[in-house]
C-alpha cells in the first residue's frame, strides 16, 4: 500500500518562494501595527509643562549672556571713541608738520567735542613768483564723540619724587578748562558759531618738528564709568592709548 503524503500549500509570488503563514501569526502582527498607529498618533505636539519648562531654560540664558554681550559692545564703542580721539591728535601733528604753524588738539570739558585748528593766526603766503599773495586758509578739522562718551579730564604727566626703586614716578596735575580759542581758529568749520561758545580744555600743542608742548593726558569714559587714558608724549609727539578701566556694572 501506498501512503500519499499531502503536501503543504505553498505560494509562489513573483518567482520567490514565501513560507506559509498561519492565521495567528497574522492576526497578532495586525494587532502590533493598530497599537504602534495609535501611540505614534496620540503623540503629535508638546505638553504645556514641557514648553513651560524650554522657556524657563531660554530665560535663564538670556539673562546670563545679554549683560555680557551689551557690555561688551560699550566696550568696543569706548575702544572705537578713544581710537577716533587718538586719529584726530595724530593729524593735528601732521598737520603742524606739514605748515610749518604750531597746531592744537582741543577738547570740550566734560564734553564730547573737540577741533583740531591753528594755535597761531593763519599767515600769507605768496603765489609763485611772489606776486599775488593773499592769506590761505589752513585746514581745520572738527569732530564729536558717540552718544554717551565724554572728555572726563585732561592733566599734564610730570615726574613725582622718587620711589624705592630710585626711578621717579609718574604723577598728573589737572589741566586748565577755560582755553579760549584765538578770533578766526574756527573759520572754515560749518558749526563754528556753536563751537565758539564751548568750554575748551587746555589743547594739546604740536610744533613744526613734530614734537608736543607737554606730556599730557586725556581721560574718555562713558556713562558706566569706563575710561581710556590716552598719553601724548612731549619729545616726540606720539599717542598712545592704555587699556580699557572697566567701570561699573
Amino acid at each position: 500500500m501506498i501512503l500519499k503524503r499531502k503536501a503543504a500549500k505553498t505560494s509562489v509570488t513573483g518567482g520567490c518562494f514565501q513560507p506559509p503563514v498561519s492565521s495567528h501569526f497574522k492576526a497578532e502582527f495586525q494587532k502590533r501595527v493598530r497599537a504602534t498607529t495609535h501611540n505614534s498618533g496620540a503623540r503629535s505636539g508638546f505638553t504645556l509643562l514641557e514648553v513651560m519648562l524650554v522657556l524657563g531654560v531660554l530665560a535663564i540664558f538670556a539673562g546670563m549672556t545679554v549683560p555680557s554681550v551689551m557690555r561688551m559692545f560699550g566696550q568696543q564703542k569706548l575702544t572705537g571713541a578713544a581710537e577716533r580721539v587718538r586719529s584726530a591728535i595724530a593729524s593735528a601733528r601732521i598737520r603742524a608738520i606739514e605748515s610749518g604753524i604750531i597746531y592744537q588738539f582741543c577738547s570740550e570739558t566734560n564734553g564730547s567735542r573737540y577741533v583740531v585748528v591753528p594755535f597761531e593766526p593763519d599767515h600769507a603766503n605768496s603765489q609763485a613768483g611772489g606776486q599775488g599773495g593773499g592769506a590761505t586758509l589752513l585746514t581745520r578739522a572738527a569732530g564729536r564723540l558717540p552718544a554717551g562718551i565724554a572728555f572726563s579730564s585732561v592733566n599734564f604727566r610730570t615726574a613725582a619724587a622718587p620711589t624705592t626703586t630710585g626711578a621717579p614716578a609718574a604723577a598728573t596735575a589737572s589741566a586748565g578748562a577755560s582755553h579760549k580759542l584765538l578770533p578766526g581758529s574756527l573759520d572754515g568749520l560749518p558749526n563754528a558759531g556753536d563751537l565758539a561758545g564751548a568750554n575748551w580744555s587746555t589743547p594739546v600743542l604740536f610744533h613744526p618738528d613734530g614734537s608736543s608742548g607737554a606730556d599730557l593726558e586725556i581721560t574718555v569714559s562713558d556713562q558706566k564709568m569706563q575710561h581710556i587714558k590716552l598719553h601724548v608724549r612731549a619729545f616726540t609727539g606720539a599717542v598712545s592709548i592704555e587699556r580699557l578701566v572697566a567701570g561699573k556694572r
